[in-house]
């Protein structure tokens, strides 16, 4: 059973909005700094502020990426070319046709070009293993979160749960989009 082209397209922009109104309408990676700032009595990490907004840009970039590969995994894991019972076989051209729009949809979402979403879809392929994910995940914004060493741990600790609560947003986003008729 062939999924046409504009189910495709259609699944993949939902899928790009849910990631954004996820990051943007919930705040997740502000309240996942406040918490993280509040819970270690912080309050300096704040400062100089030109500083912690740019390792807040990045955190959120790298949480971007994660939810990014995480949610084109589930969401194109949902195509299948054949099923009987619990037997599937995957349809790995709409698998592969999903992913690229829904990156063409995530730079539209951003409001970058085309090509910036592509740059992103390669850079988020640092996920690609998952038994690698979480580990790679947490030393990269361990110390965006708290550039402390001494607080190296604490820091690793919060990003193995804010890669737990990603992981989770993920399958809430396939969920939903997998309920999409088209």
């Amino acid at each position: 059973m062939a999924v046409r082209a504009e189910e495709i397209e259609a699944k993949a922009k939902l899928a790009a909005q849910r990631v954004f109104g996820h990051l943007e309408g919930e705040r997740l990676i502000p309240r996942f700094i406040d918490s993280y700032i509040m819970g270690f009595d912080r309050p300096t990490l704040k400062n100089p502020p030109d500083q912690f907004r740019e390792r807040s840009n990045q955190l959120g970039r790298a949480a971007l990426l994660l939810l990014g590969r995480l949610t084109a995994e589930k969401c194109s894991g949902q195509f299948t070319r054949f099923r009987l019972g619990p037997l599937k076989i995957a349809d790995g051209d709409a698998r592969r046709r999903f992913q690229g729009k829904f990156w063409q949809s995530v730079a539209a979402e951003l409001k970058i070009s085309p090509e910036a979403g592509a740059e992103l879809a390669r850079e988020a392929e640092d996920y690609s293993d998952p038994a690698r994910r979480a580990t790679l995940f947490r030393e990269r914004i361990a110390p965006l979160l708290d550039p402390a060493p001494q607080m190296k741990d604490k820091a690793e600790h919060a990003g193995q749960k804010f890669y737990e609560a990603l992981e989770k947003v993920a399958a809430q986003v396939a969920a939903r989009v997998s309920t999409q008729s088209s």
